[in-house]
């Protein structure tokens, strides 16, 4: 061991490379301890310490050993130490630039302690051949470590586990070398909302990041999530039963939290163009909300007098419109009260029994899909079966590699699509229902809603209802979306049939109504059949917001529509 002068500096170099080596004795508090008492024993005081946990990337370890070269040299520290050769580099080119660090000034040394060897200007030519020796049997270490790694990865892989860290809405179960991904109820509910909502193109994701929010979601220090992190999330292929490895799309065992639709639209809202994305303070009500009839152009909105007046400006033809009129917000919203009474039935009477007779005719609904989620868990359960079979026989060497990819890829398909088939049976019945339902009490409560809703929730409230609205000169014409059109139809002739009538039971009301409205009758038979969740691309997400929207309204108002 080469003597130090008393009073010189020096820096420590801590770092474990793996989760093993932190809980067998080779912490970093306990290489910190090491090294201080050799400095102790040496003279040399410690100027500062670098530490490198087990967690921290190569680009982060990369950076931190560049720092303490820049810092022993900027303050003129001759002295590092470090508990092992393997501690501090396991590569030729760190070993070549810790040579040319020592060897420019001969009072600089590296003291690698448990080793009880020194690199420095004066180190002989048989001290560098074990020098040398020591940092290739490292990168050979290194390079092995990670064969083997990469090999465990590819086999869990092959088995359809995430060979990492879980993602947000798991849990990791199981012992080491058996542990797999489950769903986190606590957190899984959030990222099911997060999907759903954002599906919907009402939310941008500074809006979806405070929605959730409010809504309970936190971080695992307890703060607001990210907007970049929420990005992350809604790309990750993970949570609809994938798993994404080395830039490939792998098929996972875990339970998938959504469908793939619901994924791929949110994929469609991420991509999309938005058209003007400069922040507006005030931002007019009916903005890329109204076409003007004659020219098919977009109205554009501007301020005269603290009021907002739309006009056309077809760009594309670069020509004006004719017939460009200017028309004013409060008129288009004036207008806007006669289409809210034609989809809204005539009374809270009315509503009563729509929601009454939709409720009686899922029930029958409700029994056929229980026999039929019974009939696909059996299904599920007997592929699974097959499945824990073949990794058995895989192990005991009876089947060979390519027969058990192809069989293991003709399973995990099955399973995948059984899946499937019962997360759309679970998103079925009771969902029709809540969604009939939940439609119908817009319709009820749309005008009420308009009046009391700031100038987002009016927005919303209008694609729910409205695909757009037409201009010609000062009229205002709906272009419905299949929810509205659905209602306008059917309400407006119920409306014009029914006659109310006084002292009569609940079942008398309902087969008077029948009697006198043709149009109650037909509807009531098309319920056997008819499908609510087709009136929106996306119905979980369209359900969410028309749940919001009535929340709108007071309860003492209106019946709620349980979420």
């Amino acid at each position: 061991m080469i003597p130090t002068a008393p009073g010189k500096k020096a820096v420590l170099y801590c770092r474990v490379s793996s989760k093993e080596q932190e809980d067998s004795g080779y912490s970093l508090d306990a290489q910190e301890k090491l090294l201080k008492e050799y400095a102790t024993k040496n003279h040399l005081e410690v100027e500062k310490v670098y530490r490198i946990s087990e967690s921290a990337s190569g680009r982060q370890i990369r950076k931190i050993f560049n720092e303490m070269l820049q810092y022993v040299t900027k303050h003129k520290i001759p002295i590092v130490l470090c508990e092992k050769i393997d501690r501090l580099t396991r590569n030729p080119k760190d070993a070549g630039t810790i040579d040319e660090w020592v060897r420019e000034d001969t009072c600089r040394a590296v003291h690698f302690v448990k080793e009880s060897f020194v690199v420095n200007g004066n180190t002989r030519a048989h001290e560098n051949l074990v020098w040398n020796m020591k940092v290739a049997i490292a990168k050979f270490y290194s390079e092995n470590l990670s064969e083997e790694v990469k090999k465990g990865q590819k086999e869990k892989l092959s088995q359809g586990w995430l060979p990492a860290k879980t993602r947000w809405g798991y849990k990791t179960v199981g012992e080491e070398g058996h542990k797999i991904r489950v769903v986190d109820p606590d957190v899984a509910l959030y990222i099911v909302k997060m999907f759903e909502w954002y599906a919907t193109g009402n939310y941008s994701l500074a809006r979806l990041q405070s929605e959730l929010y409010k809504a309970g979601l936190r971080t695992e220090n307890g703060k607001m999530m990210s907007t970049s992190r929420l990005h992350l999330l809604l790309s990750e292929p993970f949570y609809y039963g994938k798993i994404r490895w080395n830039n490939g799309i792998h098929d996972g065992r875990h339970e998938p939290l959504i469908s793939r639709d619901l994924f791929n639209k949110v994929q469609s809202v991420l991509k999309r163009k938005i058209a003007n994305p400069h922040y507006r303070k005030h931002s007019p009500l009916f903005k890329t909300k109204i076409y003007c009839e004659h020219c098919g152009g977009m109205l554009t909105w501007e301020t005269q007098k603290g009021h907002w007046y739309g006009h056309c400006n077809n760009h594309g033809d670069h020509r004006r419109c004719a017939k460009k009129t200017y028309v004013k917000e409060e008129k288009v919203e004036d207008q806007l009260s006669s289409y809210f009474n034609r989809i809204a039935p005539a009374n809270e009477e009315v509503m009563s029994w729509i929601e009454e007779l939709i409720q009686q005719e899922e029930a029958g609904r409700f029994r056929e899909r229980e026999k039929e989620v019974e009939r696909l868990t059996a299904l599920l359960q007997q592929v699974r079966k097959r499945l824990d079979r073949l990794y058995e026989d895989k192990i005991d060497e009876t089947i060979s590699v390519d027969f058990y990819q192809r069989k293991f890829a003709e399973y995990s398909a099955e399973e995948n699509n059984l899946e499937e088939a019962l997360i759309r049976f679970d998103e079925g019945s009771n969902h029709d229902q809540h969604v009939g339902i939940a439609i119908h009490r817009l319709g009820y409560t749309a005008k009420e809603i308009y009046g009391k809703a700031l100038p987002d929730e009016k927005r919303l409230l209008l694609s729910q209802i409205f695909t757009n609205l037409i201009q010609d000169a000062y009229e205002i014409k709906p272009n419905y979306s299949l929810a509205g059109k659905y209602l306008s139809d059917w309400i407006e002739s119920l409306n014009k049939d029914y006659e109310p009538q006084k002292n009569i039971t609940p079942e008398q009301k309902r087969r008077d109504l029948v009697l006198s409205s043709p149009g109650w009758l037909a509807w009531r038979d098309s319920l056997r059949t008819f499908k609510w969740t087709d009136l929106f691309p996306e119905p979980g997400a369209s359900l969410e917001e028309i749940n919001q929207l009535l929340h709108i309204v007071s309860p003492t108002d209106i019946l709620m529509v349980a979420h």
